[in-house]
């Protein structure tokens, strides 16, 4: 990898993360240490797929598999045909939607899009169905307070 779609793929995940539109507005803060046990990586789909297993990525989608968020190249640089936002946008709900499971945070139930017209939540699978929402690539109020209660355990497990 190195093209130059991938090119700011870091400053783009410091960014989001950093963003108070994001995670960070439920009090979580990225810190980069080496020692860190948490990791954001860009892969190629046939190791997105190992790093993912036994989820199944089919060399197409992304995933959170324990400390790990792997975001798959391939929908880093092009999205899916089902995102009807521009790629900047896309990238910031991937890494925001891949980090949410990090964070405890899981995908919406049925239906996935609550209100057409509206804004998706930032769980809901937008790179596959929108089904009317509006791409969105922040956590709605609803999901930041979720977060922000640590109802869910962190991955891996939150120790306060």
């Amino acid at each position: 990898m190195g093209d130059a779609a991938t090119a700011e793929f870091a400053d783009v995940v410091r960014a989001t993360l950093a963003d108070p539109r994001g995670w960070a507005g439920a009090g979580f803060r990225m810190a980069e240490d080496a020692t860190a046990g948490l990791v954001v990586v860009l892969a190629e789909g046939d190791e997105v797929d190992r790093l993912c297993f036994p989820y199944r990525t089919g060399g197409r989608f992304s995933c959170q598999n324990g400390p790990v968020v792997a975001i798959n190249a391939d929908r880093w640089r092009v999205a899916t045909a089902q995102w009807t936002g521009d790629l900047a946008t896309y990238r910031q709900m991937l890494v925001n939607h891949e980090v949410g499971h990090l964070l405890g945070q899981h995908h919406p139930p049925d239906p996935q899009c609550p209100a057409p017209g509206r804004p998706a939540p930032v769980m809901a699978q937008q790179s596959t169905e929108l089904d009317g929402c509006l791409p969105n690539p922040w956590p709605l109020p609803d999901e930041l307070a979720a977060a922000a209660r640590h109802e869910e355990p962190l991955a891996p497990p939150y120790q306060p």
